[in-house]
């Protein structure tokens, strides 16, 4: 499978799941949740470690949030917890909106390797907890539109020059029929940041798995195709050219710089890389920064929980020991 990684960023396919007999989480009191939350601890020791969110520190708890890990909603919630393997490749939200939040990632265009991931951590939880599962309808879940198969596949997708013509809108009319979902690089209700986009299925009843898949991968492929004949047309722009050598310059030598301007401008050299316009730096390491370039993420990544006041000035650092 091409990965598509001049436009694709992550792959995440994500199923939703909810335990027979037991109350969605937002009808449940603390005292429940907290007696789900060890039930699930005890039936899952020898597959998984549960890790309550209590017992992580607040800066690591919001890095999470600005990587994509889990949701902001998570960590809002009394008793919940996350099960993460060593490489992050599946995290799993428990006492979100569902009992059980599953979530398979894979860098660049992957829904093949994602998926066989995520089945494999599904198959080890149903072994020894059983699902609400209705013959009609599919697995249970709190939210309606989640009913059926329960699965969520995400791609984010890296759309700077089809932004730079004004094509984002008559791109996404061509797809807005197909029953896929535009979102910003948080989700719902967030907004498209440096060209980010996510696409997601919206109906996860009616069709199967595999469907699913399928209609992501078509509607990728027809946004990856969009971006790189865009990219084409901007090859004869001087000017912007000139904004991503400006863009390199500026990280290279600042010694400010905020986080929406470190993303504008990290956004900008990733488009380079793939014009051929910068070649002493790899695309993989644009993408690295990109995540790292948040607040919390940085005082991880340093080692350091330096106050908000600094904030500026030690992502500049950051930025400038990375390119």
């Amino acid at each position: 499978m091409d990965k598509f990684e001049d436009v694709v960023l992550t792959t995440r396919i994500r199923f939703a799941r909810n335990i027979k007999g037991k109350k969605f989480t937002n009808n449940m009191s603390s005292h429940e949740k907290e007696d789900l939350l060890l039930q699930i601890k005890d039936k899952l020791k020898n597959d998984y470690n549960v890790l309550r969110l209590s017992d992580i520190d607040d800066v690591t708890k919001k890095s999470l949030v600005e990587i994509h890990t889990i949701s902001k909603e998570l960590i809002n919630e009394n008793d919940s917890a996350i099960i993460h393997d060593e490489k992050n490749n599946i995290v799993i939200m428990i006492n979100e909106e569902d009992h059980f939040r599953i979530q398979a990632f894979a860098n660049g265009f992957d829904t093949e390797e994602t998926y066989r991931n995520i089945k494999e951590a599904d198959k080890i939880i149903s072994k020894n907890i059983e699902y609400a599962i209705n013959k009609d309808y599919g697995y249970i879940t709190a939210c309606p539109t989640c009913i059926g198969t329960g699965m969520r596949v995400s791609v984010m997708l890296h759309l700077p020059s089809l932004e730079k013509i004004h094509a984002l809108d008559r791109v996404f009319s061509n797809i807005s029929n197909l029953g896929i979902a535009i979102r910003g690089m948080y989700g719902e209700n967030s907004n498209s940041e440096c060209a980010i986009y996510q696409i997601s299925n919206q109906k996860t009843i009616g069709m199967t798995e595999k469907d699913i898949i399928k209609k992501v991968n078509e509607v990728t492929s027809y946004l990856v195709k969009q971006e790189r004949k865009a990219r084409e047309m901007l090859e004869t722009r001087i000017e912007v050219k000139d904004d991503i050598l400006r863009s390199y310059g500026i990280l290279k030598y600042a010694e400010l710089v905020s986080k929406k301007e470190a993303m504008r401008l990290l956004s900008n050299i990733y488009l380079g890389i793939n014009m051929k316009y910068i070649n002493d730096i790899k695309l993989y390491n644009i993408k690295e920064l990109m995540e790292e370039v948040g607040i919390n993420t940085l005082r991880k990544k340093l080692k350091d929980n330096f106050l908000i006041e600094e904030e500026n000035i030690r992502r500049a650092e950051y930025i400038k020991s990375k390119i």
